[in-house]
């Protein structure tokens, strides 16, 4: 073998070791990363997850999930496994301070108005978590039906109006993940570039740069809404709203307490009511006034 031979095959080695010693560095800040972007809620007090529908925190006592038939801003189908209220994180039916942790899991970025809906988990909520896209990461892979792009100033969420600008490679990208072992585990060892995570206590900062426009959201129909309830209780699919949850229930319009009934919720200070279907309360403006549905004989 000539020098030269000899010469060329040290550099390649050394050039496969220096990928190798690259790799593994890599791999191991994959667990601290995941681990920095996990919601970590006390062993004691109710943890509500908003918008945790298709698959709620392990930890969580209930669920609020606006939409029941419209999949298009979820990651699946809505999941049952922990007991229900429809309602909007915009106005959330709780007395303040219900709860002793609120996770809010990519559903911040979806919201017509950020200010306002974390005002409402700072309410409700002595503490929580809150992850969501962050601009590069809405920029690389792109969803349209995200209005914002979101930086991280310090611990306070910017959101800025996505306007025009799109991932106009962003299929790409999202086919890249699926099809890729080796994207996702780079991915996952960068999680800090493409999620902002954030566990607050007492106050969840948001500073809002302009309005909000997504190009297409979810779908709200009541009437389906209500039927799909009562075909889910029917199949005993519903785990209902634990009976020592009630009290903590308010108007999500006025504040205002509320009479728990059967087939109703009853407002008693504005009277509005608000439709139950099989345990599971409807605690939505657009649902004000509407009938529940008869169940199938």
């Amino acid at each position: 073998m000539t020098t030269a031979s000899t010469k060329a095959l040290l550099a390649r080695a050394r050039a496969l070791g220096s990928t190798a010693a690259s790799t593994l560095a890599e791999l191991r800040r994959i667990p601290a990363e995941g681990s920095r972007h996990q919601p970590k809620p006390p062993g004691a007090g109710l943890v509500l997850d908003v918008g945790g529908g298709q698959s709620a925190h392990p930890r969580a006592d209930l669920v609020v999930d606006k939409y029941v038939v419209d999949d298009f801003e979820r990651a699946g189908p809505l999941g049952l496994s922990k007991p229900l209220i429809v309602a909007d994180g915009h106005q959330l039916p709780f007395a303040d301070g219900t709860f002793a942790y609120v996770i809010a899991m990519h559903v911040l970025e979806h919201a017509t108005d950020p200010v306002q809906f974390t005002s409402e988990l700072s309410r409700v909520a002595e503490a929580g978590f809150v992850q969501l896209p962050s601009a590069e990461s809405e920029l690389t892979f792109g969803w349209p039906f995200h209005p914002w792009l979101v930086d991280l100033d310090g611990d306070t969420l910017v959101f800025r109006p996505k306007g025009e600008r799109r991932a106009h490679f962003g299929s790409l990208f999202h086919e890249s993940y699926e099809q890729s072992t080796l994207m996702r585990l780079w991915w996952a060892s960068e999680r800090s570039r493409w999620h902002h995570s954030v566990e607050w206590r007492g106050k969840l900062d948001v500073r809002v740069d302009g309005e909000s426009a997504a190009d297409q959201t979810a779908g709200l129909d009541v009437e389906r809404t209500l039927s799909a309830l009562a075909q889910l209780s029917e199949l005993d699919r519903l785990r209902p709203l634990p009976a020592a949850m009630e009290a903590s229930l308010r108007c999500p319009l006025c504040g205002g307490s509320v009479t728990v009934e059967r087939a109703q919720i009853s407002c008693e200070e504005c009277e509005r009511a608000y439709p139950v279907v099989g345990g599971v309360p409807v605690l939505l403006e657009e649902a004000v006034g509407a009938r529940r549905p008869h169940a199938t004989p």
